[in-house]
């Protein structure tokens, strides 16, 4: 009894539960908030997974937490620093499906992306207490400038598919429906024709 009194208390309201937020409006306060949290999850997430897999080939000590979020390591002078360089622009091309996947509307591709790395800017700020320098704001531009273009362009065409489907089924109902009107005008005309030749031969 007690677990199904704390089961009652944990359990989420229906509308604010994931699958009901999605249903709203794309300009949904709470939709954007769940869109925000998601994208930036698999942000740190897919840079997590790149910074673990360059570091097992490589032999380099992981050190997670200070490649994420400190913006020393960014640094155009060595090779290392080029590396986790490369890593964020890489994090940023596959995040593109993210954005694709999760908000996919091309107006709003931008400020999702700016979104992202304001906040990891405040993030980075809080964890060393430092302002970053150029190198690593010369980074979060890029990076942006990668969302925001090929979010936008993959959204539009995600947009544009869904648009010509959606045309193409309702053009195909149509086009049924036309038929069906059409078969049943044609034997309703036969049936007639049939009785008026009964009635003749009467």
């Amino acid at each position: 009894m007690v677990l199904i009194s704390i089961r009652r208390y944990l359990r989420l309201p229906q509308e604010l539960k994931p699958s009901e937020i999605f249903k709203q409006d794309s300009l949904s306060p709470s939709k954007i908030a769940l869109q925000i949290v998601l994208l930036q999850i698999f942000y740190y997430l897919t840079a997590s997974i790149l910074f673990y897999i360059s570091s097992k080939l490589s032999g380099h000590p992981l050190e997670l937490l200070n490649w994420l979020f400190n913006w020393e390591v960014v640094e155009f002078n060595n090779s290392w620093g080029v590396t986790i360089t490369a890593l964020w622009l890489l994090d940023s091309l596959i995040c593109v499906f993210f954005l694709t996947v999760i908000v996919g509307r091309s107006k709003l591709a931008w400020d999702f992306a700016i979104t992202i790395h304001a906040i990891n800017f405040l993030i980075v700020l809080f964890h060393t207490g430092k302002f970053p320098r150029f190198s690593w704001f010369l980074v979060q531009i890029l990076s942006s400038m990668i969302l925001i273009f090929l979010g936008t362009w993959m959204s539009r065409w995600k947009e544009l598919r869904d648009t010509f489907f959606e045309d193409l089924v309702e053009g195909t109902t149509d086009h049924i429906t036309t038929s069906n009107i059409n078969d049943t005008i044609t034997t309703t005309v036969a049936n007639e024709s049939i009785e008026l030749k009964d009635l003749e031969a009467q």
